[in-house]
Order: C-alpha cells, then structure tokens, then sequence
C-alpha cells in the first residue's frame, strides 16, 4: 500500500469516527457529522481510485475528476461562506420604518435557545426606538403548544413592550414565508414594504432573509453565546447550503 493510500484511509477513519459522533452523540451537530460521513467516502474513493491508477488509465481519469469536482465544491462552498459571514452583523445607523423578527423552535410555551437569543436581540434594538411596529413571525410547528408568533409576542410584553406595537404573522412556515408574509402585512396597514426595514434573526441566517427581501434589509444579529461555538460553526457551515439551495429553487 502506498503512502497516499495510508493517509487517506487514516484520514477517512478520522473523519468516520467524528462523524459517527456527531451522528449519535453530540446529534446537535450532525449535519456536520453528516459531511464528515460523506469526507470519508470521498477519501476511501480516492485511497481506492490512487491504487487502481496504474493498472487501468479510467481510474486516472477518475482520480483527476473527483479531485476537480472536490476543488469546484470546496470554491463554491467559501464564495456561499463569505456571503454568509458577510452578512451577520447589526446596522445600527441606518433609520428604519419597522422591524421584523422571524420565528424559531418553540418548546410548548418557551423560546428554544435560538429563538430565546433572536428576541434578546430584538429587544436590545428596539429599545430606543418606541414609535416603529414590531411584526413576529412564525406558525406552530410541531410539539409546540402555541405558534412562535405567539410565544415572541408574550416574551416580549413580558419585559415592557407595548402589546400595540406587536403584529403577530403566524402563517409563515419557512424564511421565504416569513419575509413574504410579513412585508404584505406591512402593505395592508399602509405602510412601505420597499422602505428600511430591520429583520432580526440568527446571525448565519441574515444573509438567506436578505434573499427575499424586496426593499432595503437592516440586518439584526442574533448571536449564540460563545459557549456554543460548536454548534454556532455547524449552523455557518449548514447556512451555506441553505443558501444554495435557496439559489436553486427560490
């Protein structure tokens, strides 16, 4: 056996091990643990293609293409990343006419962690800011006893906003639906949904609501305390196909 071969099938039992990992134990992350399942076919396929090389020219052929394929997809990966990261950031200068927090899990009553750091956000926005509507959005979902329009509303008037300002949008079962739905409530009440508008959500996800957004997005960050660095790295890397995906099929 080679050397290329013994690293890669060394590499490939690495990437197994953590995968299965993240797969059944640490399940938080397990769409990384996923492409650590898939970093490990990839490497076995190559360790596999590196010694048939030699004695049949297709498997060169092979090696070349999956070597191609692989650098095509890590570039499009990085150029979908940047644009990820580009856009998780707060705007704090620019004025706006209303401010949208889009919905997360909710467990029965409660906000789940990511919605719970979604509405500390909001909250810290809107602060200085008391004559602007503040639209939540977001259905019932499964194993959740109300919709997370609700449940963002509540947490909100609970710590000293005006029930007035609240809109509650409570079809929206996807991001697509959530700016869609929110920006025609806008609409309905007079109001221009092409103006300055703030979304609040996930730091990863500003840049996939940005993307149905038919006016001037003010991005609001939300971000995970440091403690969950893990699971905040799984959902940048998932966002990027997210985004793909959204490139695709929007």
């Amino acid at each position: 056996m080679k050397k290329t071969e013994k690293i890669c099938y060394m590499l490939a039992g690495v990437c197994l091990i953590l995968g299965a990992l993240m797969l059944t134990v640490y399940t938080a992350v397990r769409f990384t643990g996923f492409l650590f399942c898939c970093a490990a076919a990839a490497l076995m396929v190559f360790a596999l293609l590196t010694r048939w090389k030699e004695r049949h020219r297709w498997a060169l052929w092979a090696r070349r293409m999956l070597l191609a394929l692989l650098a095509a997809g890590f570039a499009f990966f990085a150029v979908l990343e940047v644009r990820v990261i580009s856009w998780a950031r707060t705007d704090t200068e620019t004025p706006v006419t209303a401010v949208i927090v889009l919905g997360a899990g909710v467990n029965g009553t409660v906000p789940s962690l990511s919605l719970q750091v979604r509405l500390e956000a909001a909250l810290a926005y809107v602060q200085d800011k008391p004559d602007i509507p503040i639209i939540v959005s977001g259905s019932r979902g499964q194993g959740e006893d109300i919709s997370e329009a609700r449940c963002m509303a509540d947490w909100l008037i609970g710590r000293g906003i005006e029930p007035e300002r609240i809109w509650l949008e409570e079809q929206a079962d996807n991001t697509q639906e959530n700016i869609g739905y929110s920006l025609a409530m806008l609409a309905e009440r007079g109001m221009d949904p092409a103006a300055a508008i703030a979304v609040v959500t996930s730091d990863y996800h500003l840049c996939r609501a940005s993307m149905y957004m038919t006016g001037n997005m003010v991005p609001v960050a939300a971000a995970l305390p440091v403690r969950y660095l893990p699971l905040t790295a799984n959902y940048y890397i998932r966002e990027a196909f997210g985004v793909a995906e959204a490139i695709v099929f929007r």
